[in-house]
């Protein structure tokens, strides 16, 4: 009788079928195991009760279990009621736990250490890729480029169905949202361009594989994509090929090592291609302006080594030196967007890297500077980081939900968005109809107004978790009640409240508020710092009515 040859499966069965072990060794592992699970919140509990600032953590968990009253029974209210209160219940446990590993002493003490060793491994974390020569690279945009078609309908129906439980629902499919657009600005005789920027792996694929890639790289349904929107003659700036040819020609690199955006001198160039591109389109009225360029060098470490949470002592990677061109006007005033300018630019971080100094990357020379440098012409801008596939239109539909026109006199406007958008952006259709200015009864200070008032908490959206999205800030909305004066006693009724939840990748006051709580805020009329917040990335409110309100800003007080 042959004796056949084990195969590696049934050996493994056979291997562990008979591991053994002993009495002794079982309890042992046994007690050091229930040692790790309880020491760890052991220790950080006795950090809460000695530390201030982690009372609220505990403060959290108590309201958690005790919530804001009993659960409704069925002869007492309604299903719909119960599934609320269960949701409500089940969002208070998914913000304990993200405040519990904010807070955690673990995340603290060995999270940079950790890090950097992974980083020495050739490891980076669930956002951010190691490339080679101190690259970074961030995952969504590897998503991009290496998964599914955008346009695959097996990949669109999954997304649909994978949206389905959330408030708004997830379109994923670009091409309604883009046609719908073109059609509503077309009659108002306005011209659309369209403008996908490339993900820094578009143009850099050396930095980040060992095979040979001819850039630019993009997702398996970029041509079906290029000839659907031709088909439907709308005019698109392709940044990708102007973006390889400066690659070729100069011996910087086209994009951050360590950011996800583009270099200054690489953003100039496109925005000097799309200037003649405009030209060539449309004519402008006479009121050509006389910008300047003012130089400035900085040096900073971008979003991608942000997300990495290296603490400053252990930088792994050195500084990036910049050179920027901040564009002014004669009076050596920095540039400003005009209201009345005939181009709108809707753009993301993209647009905004160097245009927003909270970014950490200068400002005033910014996509949308260099544009108006290269036409010599004003050009007005709405910018949010974040969300291209819908967040700037939203705000171009609220503008004229509230009786401010900002499309009257325009003759262009530019959609610009990363084009990781296409594969994970929501591009659900959004009108863009010009109402009278609405009456309302939510509470607006007066121009120029401070008020200190005391409110409740009905509903605030949520913040990102610091390190889990490239940016470092992050403005929370919120939606109050039964605000009165402090000073005064005046009662005001309900508010719609932006304010900051996350600075420099650190949670403030305002982000550990939840819904029933009651604060002490101070309020200012949202006209009034506009232009300094309206372009960080803001999370938004489920209840897209309330969304529709007209904003004021706010400054938690402890």
């Amino acid at each position: 009788m042959m004796n056949s040859k084990l195969t590696r499966e049934e050996l493994a069965n056979l291997e562990i079928g008979h591991t053994t072990v002993s009495r002794s060794l079982s309890k042992i592992i046994t007690i050091f195991f229930l040692l790790c699970i309880f020491t760890v919140p052991i220790i950080q509990i006795s950090i809460n009760r000695i530390s201030p600032e982690h009372q609220p953590l505990l403060e959290s968990l108590v309201t958690m279990v005790r919530g804001d009253g009993t659960i409704p029974s069925p002869q007492s209210s309604t299903i719909s009621a119960i599934k609320d209160q269960n949701n409500q219940f089940l969002s208070r446990i998914e913000d304990f736990e993200k405040q519990l590993e904010e807070d955690s002493f673990l995340r603290s003490y060995m999270l940079a250490p950790g890090q950097r060793i992974l980083l020495t491994l050739g490891y980076g974390n669930e956002k951010v890729y190691p490339g080679k020569d101190s690259w970074l690279f961030y995952r969504p945009d590897m998503d991009y480029l290496m998964g599914p078609g955008f346009l695959d309908l097996h990949q669109l129906n999954l997304r649909r169905e994978e949206g389905k439980g959330l408030e708004s629902m997830v379109q994923p499919d670009p091409l309604p949202a883009i046609i719908d657009f073109h059609d509503q600005l077309a009659k108002r005789g306005i011209k659309l361009i369209l403008m996908p920027t490339p993900i820094k792996a578009s143009i850099h694929p050396e930095f980040f594989s060992s095979d040979s890639y001819h850039p630019p790289l993009q997702n398996r349904s970029w041509s079906n994509f290029l000839s659907k929107i031709e088909q439907k003659r709308i005019l698109m700036f392709d940044p990708a090929p102007v973006l390889v040819d400066f690659h070729k020609n100069m011996t910087e690199a086209t994009y951050l090592k360590t950011d996800t955006h583009w270099r200054p001198e690489a953003m100039t160039t496109v925005a000097h291609k799309l200037a003649d591109f405009i030209q060539s389109n449309i004519s402008f009225s006479n009121n050509a302006s006389n910008y300047l360029y003012k130089q400035e060098t900085l040096e900073n470490l971008g979003d991608l080594y942000a997300m990495l949470r290296m603490s400053k002592q252990l930088k792994f990677f050195k500084d990036e030196k910049v050179q920027l061109n901040s564009v002014v006007t004669q009076g050596a005033e920095l540039w400003r967007p005009i209201a009345d300018a005939e181009i709108l630019l809707l753009g993301d971080s993209f647009s905004n890297i160097y245009s927003l100094f909270g970014m950490g990357w200068g400002e005033g020379a910014g996509l949308g500077e260099q544009l108006s440098y290269a036409l010599q012409q004003p050009v007005d801008v709405i910018l949010q980081n974040d969300a291209g596939s819908f967040a700037t239109r939203q705000l171009l539909a609220k503008e004229l939900a509230h009786g401010r026109d900002r499309l009257s006199g325009k003759k262009i406007l530019i959609w610009q968005f990363a084009c990781r958008e296409l594969t994970s952006g929501n591009w659900k259709k959004i009108a863009m109809d010009l109402h009278e200015k609405p009456v309302s009864d939510f509470y607006t200070p007066l121009e120029g107004e401070y008020k200190t008032v005391d409110a409740l908490v009905l509903a605030v959206s949520s913040s990102p978790v610091p390190g889990s999205v490239p940016y470092q800030d992050n403005v929370l909305t919120l939606h109050l009640d039964d605000i009165s004066d402090i000073e005064t006693g005046e009662e005001y009724g309900q508010a719609l409240v932006y304010g900051f939840g996350m600075q420099k990748n650190i949670l403030s006051l305002l982000a550990k508020v939840r819904p029933g709580d009651s604060i002490k805020i101070r309020l200012v009329d949202w006209d009034m710092v506009q232009a300094k917040y309206s372009s960080y990335r803001r999370t938004t409110l489920d209840d897209e009515m309330i969304e529709l309100e007209l904003p004021v800003w706010g400054d938690i007080l402890p």
